[in-house]
């Protein structure tokens, strides 16, 4: 092992875990260029490992939980820090276990789960979790400008919408669901996956990040989350925050943006909360009527991006998912049902359907 600088203070490189992997890179951490919309687990730091097994090279990407870092970071109370990155550890495991225990395979899966033990005197073990390798995420794909056609891009709208009716079927909900959280597979036809569920809620289970209103990146939050409101109902506050990060990874897909730029680009900074630039001088409810006013601006603007022949179904599931009233979010025939769901199961139908039209040659 090199020693350079455990988790802050030692590289990892070099280092072996369970099951004849090496650990070959260390991937930026958050905040770092290559990392600036990374929100998903605290004290945590990523590598890529390699292994060699039937003579066949093979990668899986190593989250480790720096505990150290955790404990120093409340140098007055070290417990309360411990006990923050255990619980985060804890409730990932919970949630990775139950994802794969139930084949969820739209979900990036666990391979395997251990703690990397420490060689600096004074300094604590690193608990690990090693998940399956992707070949990229969506942001960076987008960002590097490669050209997809219209059917991947809704094969992969489609997939996410599974990804989501998985867990939600689970009660769980994903919180964090951006496009670097969207993971590509190539090998095998596999599609997309939703990675990163390290700020997950599930039912029944308590999460250090279940008390943030945003538990997510702000770039993405829904607006009842910017403007600081906690809906009441489990559906409004976790699966709509989740379908409307759906909307918003539609609307990256194909326009490049996601309405919340829009907002923060049209809407007068007396409207916008503080948490998107503006000066927080309007409450939710008030603010409401800008918000749908200029979602309906966007979305007509983003139209022309969408193809000719699926623009009208397009701009309908934008108004639907990215609906900025969290009691209106979503499909509104399922929203007329007892329990008032949110319908995810529209959306699978709908980006299925519409990928599969979209392989059908047009003159």
């Amino acid at each position: 092992m090199t020693t350079s600088h455990l988790l802050g203070s030692m590289s990892l490189i070099g280092t072996q875990i369970d099951g004849g992997w090496t650990i070959i890179s260390e991937l930026p951490r958050p905040g770092t260029v290559g990392a600036e919309d990374m929100t998903g687990g605290q004290f945590s730091i990523c590598y890529i490992v390699e292994r060699t097994k039937d003579k066949k090279t093979e990668r899986a990407f190593l989250k480790v939980i720096d505990v150290n870092a955790a404990a120093n970071a409340f140098p007055d109370d070290i417990m309360r820090g411990l006990k923050l990155s255990s619980d985060s550890y804890e409730i990932e495991r919970i949630i990775l276990d139950t994802c794969k225990k139930a084949s969820l395979d739209r979900i990036i899966q666990s391979l395997a789960f251990g703690q990397i033990p420490s060689t600096t005197s004074g300094a604590l073990p690193a608990p690990y979790i090693l998940f399956e390798n992707a070949d990229g995420d969506l942001r960076k794909l987008v960002s590097r400008g490669a050209a997809f056609d219209n059917a991947w891009k809704l094969r992969v709208l489609h997939d996410v919408a599974v990804g989501l009716q998985q867990l939600h079927q689970k009660s769980i909900a994903h919180q964090d669901l951006k496009p670097s959280n969207v993971l590509i597979f190539n090998d095998d036809g596999q599609g997309a996956k939703i990675g990163d569920l390290g700020r997950s809620s599930m039912r029944g289970h308590d999460a250090p990040h279940d008390l943030y209103i945003v538990a997510g990146a702000i770039a993405y939050a829904p607006p009842e989350q910017a403007f600081g409101i906690r809906p009441e109902r489990w559906e409004d506050r976790r699966e709509g925050c989740d379908l409307y990060h759906l909307g918003s990874i539609a609307s990256f897909l194909f326009t490049g943006q996601a309405p919340n730029n829009h907002y923060q680009k049209s809407l007068p900074v007396a409207v916008l909360p503080r948490k998107w630039g503006g000066l927080g001088k309007t409450d939710y409810a008030t603010a409401l009527p800008f918000l749908t006013a200029a979602l309906t601006d966007f979305v007509s603007k983003a139209g022309v991006d969408f193809p000719d022949w699926c623009r009208d179904e397009l701009v309908q599931i934008l108004l639907n998912t990215c609906e900025p009233d969290y009691l209106k979010r979503g499909d509104p025939e399922a929203r007329k049902r007892a329990g008032s769901p949110l319908g995810i199961e529209t959306f699978v139908s709908r980006f299925d359907r519409l990928s599969r039209r979209a392989l059908v040659p047009r003159s």
